[in-house]
């Protein structure tokens, strides 16, 4: 059931909610870099944010060969020769396929 509000309890819960919300906003009231390593500005900081540019560089440079390896072209275009050779070397298996489940049927 819906309970109407009225005048006196609409101020007596303005009493009581917003102390409580003013507490709590000044409670957290904190700076979101505070005792960041980024948020200095001396040789240990900027040291810090030389590690983290070479492990990215790093990691990246991990992907990059990964990517490479799985793709062996290297993520370019294949000529439509090497494009035909594959669909010729499938197309071969495929039919080694066909006949051999041919056979296993008779």
């Amino acid at each position: 059931m819906l309970r109407i509000i009225s005048a006196s309890n609409r101020a007596l819960a303005q009493r009581i909610i917003r102390p409580t919300l003013t507490l709590t906003r000044a409670a957290s009231n904190t700076d979101s870099e505070a005792g960041s390593v980024a948020s200095g500005n001396d040789a240990f900081s900027k040291r810090e944010h030389a590690e983290e540019a070479r492990w990215a560089r790093r990691h990246d440079a991990e992907q990059i060969n990964k990517y490479r390896s799985a793709n062996p072209a290297g993520g370019r275009q294949a000529t439509t020769q090497q494009r035909l050779a594959t669909l010729e070397a499938e197309k071969q298996k495929i039919e080694q396929e066909i006949a051999q489940l041919k056979n296993q049927k008779n």
